[in-house]
């Protein structure tokens, strides 16, 4: 193959690439603009949904339920998740949720609310049977429901990816909810 075949050849190749490189360029600004607005974006095995979605649940914490008091004594276990997110998020957000299911069978005992064995193992059911008793605000149990979703697609979706910043968010969630449960 000679230079000016080899150069010819170069250049088919690389022209559409090319082409994608300075469109991307060219409205990089529209494209970084329109970014947030994505609710759900999909490349081969990889999806970005849980970002999104665990935005929407941690500002509707933040509209619906007080700030978690210095005295509830969730310190502990937001520095233990804290550290558990930084080495593997998705774990962090599982064991932020096991957290809060654990609340849940504290404040059945707390109030002697009698609860079936088997509805002790069914989350969305205990938080549907405490909102029925008074025991959550509809706010407080619209944010299970979304928080048990996210938790799900965080461990039974191979295309979810959740990085430290949204398992943080998602940890955080979660102790606003546990916080305002403590109060009530």
């Amino acid at each position: 193959m000679d230079n000016k075949t080899f150069i010819v050849e170069l250049t088919k190749a690389l022209a559409w690439p090319l082409m994608v490189l300075v469109a991307l360029l060219s409205f990089r600004k529209t494209l970084l603009r329109l970014l947030p607005q994505l609710t759900n974006l999909k490349y081969d095995k990889l999806e970005f949904q849980f970002a999104k979605e665990v935005a929407a649940v941690e500002k509707e914490a933040l509209a619906s339920l007080p700030p978690v008091s210095q005295k509830s004594g969730l310190e502990a276990i937001r520095q233990k998740l804290t550290k558990l997110a930084m080495t593997s998020p998705e774990a962090a957000v599982v064991e932020a949720w096991r957290y809060l299911e654990a609340e849940f069978l504290e404040l059945i005992e707390r109030r002697n609310v009698d609860v079936a064995p088997a509805v002790r193992t069914m989350p969305r059911l205990l938080s549907a049977m405490l909102y029925k008793e008074g025991l959550l605000t509809e706010a407080q149990h619209d944010l299970v429901v979304r928080l048990r979703d996210l938790r799900n697609d965080a461990t039974h979706s191979r295309s979810q990816v959740v990085d430290i910043e949204r398992a943080m968010s998602y940890i955080e969630s979660v102790l606003r909810l546990v916080g305002s449960i403590h109060d009530s």
